[in-house]
């Protein structure tokens, strides 16, 4: 198997755009603990840090498909991770991108709650995007979910 361009493809919501930098930031600057270094992951090797990991700056087109380049980056990595808030539950793009990702069959898929509500069925207030919450077999699925909430676990 070929080695993967990318450690992630971040997907969110432009509306998310600063929770988005900011993880990206956080995420790429992570240097992971020189003891993990090479040892034996789930996934492999244990890597020395989480880059790259691709994330848009620019608005996709307005087609009815994805972008060409979003399809290459997500062909191109090893996991996505969703930014999950109340919009991007509703964006069709965010939707999108987790379908694209789910058909590659690589299966690894992290979330972070920066809004919204995880056990809302009010769409204003829910936060996973409902491709998030289908499987194949129709059965229901609750994510698992970093919460960077102020009144879940934060930040830090």
């Amino acid at each position: 198997m070929k080695a993967l361009r990318y450690k992630s493809l971040m997907s969110y919501c432009h509306a998310d755009e600063s929770w988005a930098a900011w993880l990206h930031k956080t995420l790429e600057s992570y240097r992971v603990p020189r003891r993990l270094v090479g040892k034996a992951g789930l996934h492999g090797a244990v890597p020395s840090k989480l880059s790259p990991i691709f994330r848009d700056r620019d608005e996709l087109s307005s087609a009815t498909d994805l972008n060409a380049r979003i399809k290459e980056a997500l062909a191109d990595s090893e996991s996505l991770l969703v930014i999950c808030s109340p919009a991007s539950a509703r964006s069709r793009w965010v939707n999108e991108e987790i379908r694209h990702f789910r058909s590659l069959k690589r299966g690894r898929i992290y979330c972070v709650i920066v809004d919204g509500d995880p056990e809302s069925s009010d769409p204003r207030k829910a936060c996973f995007p409902a491709a998030l919450l289908e499987r194949d077999d129709h059965k229901a699925i609750e994510p698992l979910a970093a919460d960077v909430r102020k009144h879940a676990d934060g930040k830090s």
